[in-house]
């Protein structure tokens, strides 16, 4: 079957990367508006922290073995207790 001459197991992963992709999307821009609305502050750096998140959660798999959905926990409060530190040693400074 095809749908715009497009089959439609494309057109379904398609879609699915669409809404995985606008998802992200919207995670990132309410995670600014949240942040610019209760400090006031830009905070531009939430890439580099989901970045540094998926770095942890690869190390912590591949390096010390730990299992995937352990730090699929463990890697968001890990930069959870990052974000806290520089918040308070840094942004609240300004």
């Amino acid at each position: 079957m095809e749908i715009f001459g497009v089959p439609l197991q494309a057109m379904m992963s398609q879609l699915l990367l669409g809404l995985v992709n606008g998802s992200f999307y919207a995670m990132l821009s309410l995670g600014l508006a949240v942040i610019f609305g209760l400090l006031n502050v830009i905070n531009f750096a939430h890439g580099a922290l989901y970045m540094m998140g998926a770095f942890i959660a690869y190390i912590g798999v591949t390096s010390f073995g730990l299992n995937y959905w352990m730090m699929l926990l463990l890697a968001p409060l890990l930069v959870g207790v990052f974000g806290i530190v520089v918040e308070r040693t840094m942004l609240r400074w300004l």
